[in-house]
């Protein structure tokens, strides 16, 4: 009975640190948690996540049993060959969100969910790894805080793969549990950890197998170890590399079907300078402001926050007593090393003649720092084993994320496969800050808890972000809602244009159906040949070779050259490659939905024709435009909102939201006779100009904030016109 107390007392204590870092998590990305249907970073990556996402959890549950692979074949890109693989396929943070999805919630709601859990669980990670080096659960709760809120990652907060940081902190935790305690149990927890990371972020499945791999080396050279300490370890990390291969194999397929690779140009860019880790997140509360603009860039803004660093130091500036070193080994028991170097010293000057592989440099540098004293040099030194090793995983952070910069990356980059894929060498710094955070541990686990408190408190306000969210439109678009009703497919939406795929991926999510359209780390040949030639007969039979059976042409995005849709449009009509379908409500000029077949020549109907003339079409939705501010605008100042907007319906009010709608404006109504006299059909609209004039910026309202206008029409429903980004300087 005191057992299962003692379980339950243990269990409810770590649910309590777990909930302690969600609710730190709500409060620091406040107001996301009341906003999970709408809030984003930006309008980019997190929508294509949110519909990776929501398909994994549809094919998890429904396609997954009958068929494994068949979650790579995700519904974009439209024929081609496991698209999934063309990103991260975050299918182990699907697994955690699958309930939500079941429970009926949008994909960015369980989206966004997935990013609150992920903070909190990364954090709960950087908790365990500390737990393992120190055995101190206050200590450890303050270094899960740091490690899990590091501002690197909260800058990455359009990337949920980053968010989900745990593995690092897991692995390493599992590594040094492993060491101390050599069992099968400890072995599984390594090989659980490493094998995770295929599921949730390929780029640390990749950097974790280096730092793993390296890591071994350390103990193998600092430490006398049996056969059965390795043979364990060697079994269960080929059991954890064949679970993994089915998720990797559709990767290794398309990289070599597509030629799938990065060029030395796109990853050096993405590859950090030493000055990087003295740059903050520009998401930072404390540090976003302390640089000028033009030195921060989302991949590289490494800085972990001054209190990780000076723990750190102070760990590794602890005195302990020094340890007895046993004699150094015989010279005749490093002769075959010697041999192994004189080999490598070979093979490597042959090399360069050649211009062959750099590895044998990579085995000749390791050979040597194997040849060197350190077992004496770490068992004399002051510093724990743990600490060594914290230490390293640092050292393979910083200089992995120099990337291109420097020769470590750069020998993965050119000669082992899976790496040439990676676009960002940076974030090799989520491996430094896993050993930061053991480092801190250390430090943290020798203070009173009067002087934890305090620092627990100096942690929160160290990683506090300050977050701007912008709000997709939740509302599903009528031809959205039309979609998920019928699940015609294949199709296609044009234009094709990246700002607007990230779109078209969410609206379409739901159905599943066969999309031509796609946005991803890669671009497979057929699309990228659909967005880069212009509209025409190329078109036509490029789309008919591979299936599609459906277009839908968004009219206002070809705005201010809405011609080319047009002309297109008449073409295919007249040559019996389109057919008229229907009309959906949508912004001003509404979406059109054509069947793509050969026939004989078909008339346009009389609303096609009105369309094909440049005049306006008939909505029964709401619609209208801002004319004021323009997105990402720069306001000194009064802020002025200004508009237009129309609705069968009429309109009894329209709202200016500030700052994720906490600030609510009524804005001031007036007749326009230029919009009445070019929309004439919305007679129950008479004062359809709106206004709102804001003397200066509302108490609390950040520099950067958002703009939304709110429209209710006479029947009471409200529609959400795009929201805006501006900067308000005052």
């Amino acid at each position: 009975m005191a057992g299962e107390v003692d379980v339950a007392k243990r269990t409810g204590r770590e649910a309590a640190i777990f909930c302690a870092y969600l609710l730190v998590a709500i409060a620091a990305t406040w107001p996301l948690a009341a906003r999970l249907d709408t809030a984003v970073s930006d309008l980019g990556d997190p929508l294509l996540n949110a519909s990776i996402i929501d398909w994994d959890c549809y094919a998890l549950s429904h396609a997954l049993i009958h068929a494994p692979l068949h979650i790579f074949d995700a519904p974009i890109f439209y024929p081609s060959k496991y698209p999934l693989a063309y990103s991260e396929n975050l299918i182990g943070i699907a697994v955690v969100v699958l309930p939500f999805h079941l429970a009926g919630l949008p994909p960015l709601a369980v989206y966004n969910i997935a990013m609150l859990l992920g903070i909190a669980i990364s954090a709960y990670a950087g908790y365990l790894l500390a737990r393992a080096i120190t055995g101190k659960i206050a200590a450890s709760t303050v270094a899960g805080l740091l490690y899990g809120f590091v501002p690197y990652k909260l800058g990455h907060l359009a990337h949920v793969q980053i968010i989900w940081s745990a593995t690092p902190a897991l692995l390493l935790a599992a590594l040094i549990l492993y060491r101390r305690k050599p069992s099968k149990k400890c072995a599984a927890l390594v090989a659980i950890a490493f094998a995770a990371s295929a599921i949730i972020n390929i780029y640390l499945f990749l950097f974790g197998a280096v730092a793993l791999a390296l890591t071994l080396v350390l103990i193998a050279i600092t430490e006398r170890r049996g056969r059965r300490f390795w043979l364990t370890l060697m079994v269960a990390l080929a059991i954890a590399s064949l679970a993994a291969l089915p998720v990797l194999m559709p990767y290794a397929i398309v990289a070599k079907e597509y030629d799938m690779r990065r060029g030395d140009g796109e990853t050096l860019g993405a590859s950090a300078m030493p000055a990087d880790w003295l740059v903050p997140s520009g998401k930072s509360a404390v540090y976003g402001n302390l640089l000028p603009d033009a030195w921060h860039h989302s991949e590289r803004e490494l800085f972990p926050g001054l209190l990780l660093i000076a723990l750190t130091i102070a760990a590794f500036a602890r005195r302990r007593p020094v340890a007895e070193v046993e004699n150094e080994p015989r010279r005749y028991r490093f002769r075959w090393l010697d041999a192994l170097i004189v080999l490598l010293v070979i093979v490597t000057v042959i090399g360069f003649a050649f211009h062959s592989s750099t590895i044998p440099i990579a085995l000749l540098v390791i050979a040597i720092v194997a040849r060197l004293p350190l077992r004496a040099w770490i068992a004399r030194s002051r510093v724990p084993i743990e600490l060594w090793i914290s230490a390293l995983w640092i050292v393979i952070g910083v200089i992995g994320s120099f990337g291109l910069h420097a020769f470590f990356h750069s020998i993965l980059f050119h000669d082992v496969p899976g790496f040439r894929a990676t676009r960002a060498p940076a974030r090799w710094a989520l491996i430094a800050y896993a050993g930061l955070a053991g480092a801190s541990a250390v430090a943290l686990a020798q203070m009173k808890r009067r002087t934890l408190l305090v620092l627990a408190l100096l942690a929160v306000v160290d990683v506090w972000p300050r977050i701007r969210w912008e709000h997709a439109l939740s509302e599903p678009a009528p031809f959205d809602r039309w979609l998920a009703t019928t699940h015609a497919g294949p199709l296609i939406e044009l234009p094709l244009r990246n700002d607007l795929e990230y779109r078209y991926l969410l609206g379409a999510a739901s159905p599943h159906i066969p999309l031509f359209n796609g946005v991803s780390g890669f671009e497979p040949p057929l699309h990228r040949r659909l967005r880069t030639e212009p509209l025409g007969d190329t078109t036509f039979d490029l789309l008919e070779k591979n299936g599609c059976r459906f277009v839908l042409i968004h009219i206002d995005s070809f705005s201010p050259l809405p011609g080319i849709a047009f002309d297109w449009i008449r073409r295919g009509l007249d040559e019996g490659r389109l057919v008229f379908l229907r009309r959906f409500d949508h912004e001003m000029n509404g979406d059109w939905l054509f069947a793509l077949r050969r026939g004989p020549r078909t008339v346009p109907n009389e609303e096609l024709q009105r369309l094909l003339d440049g005049k306006p079409t008939y909505n029964n939705a709401t619609f209208g435009r801002i004319d004021r501010p323009r997105y990402n605008a720069m306001v000194t100042g009064p802020l002025d909102v200004s508009g237009w907007a129309l609705s069968p319906a009429g309109i009894s009010e329209v709202d200016v939201l500030i700052d994720s709608g906490r600030v609510r404006i009524v804005a001031s109504r007036a007749a326009n006779a230029q919009i009445s006299g070019m929309y004439p059909r919305y007679s129950k609209t008479t004062l359809l100009s709106f206004s709102a004039h804001i003397e200066r910026r509302p108490s609390g309202v950040p520099e950067k904030t958002d703009v939304q206008v709110a429209i209710v029409d006479g029947a009471g429903r409200i529609t959400h016109m795009p929201d805006l980004l501006i900067t308000w300087r005052e």
